[in-house]
């Protein structure tokens, strides 16, 4: 059975822009839901903690470093943008 290989770009993908982007992410748009403030918190828990461990692992399926790293950006640059609008 051949052994699938890892390069290191989708490697440090998975391992430090996924988690981060993924967090970035549910923080905006969190953020921007019209309810108060615990059912924020309620909504970042449930929505948070399976996008944190769902990431690394789009990204690890991302056929390139370069395409994981891009994906990771885009998560990162649309959450990061949503949290300044809003």
């Amino acid at each position: 059975m051949a052994v699938h290989v890892h390069g290191p770009g989708r490697i440090t993908a998975a391992i430090l822009g996924a988690p981060a982007a993924a967090l970035v992410a549910t923080l905006a748009i969190c953020g921007a839901l019209p309810f108060p403030g615990d059912a924020k918190l309620l909504a970042f828990t449930f929505a948070g903690l399976p996008a944190v461990a769902l990431a690394p692992c789009a990204a690890l399926l991302a056929r390139s470093g370069t395409r994981a790293w891009i994906g990771v950006m885009s998560v990162f640059t649309a959450g990061a943008a949503l949290l300044v609008v809003g």
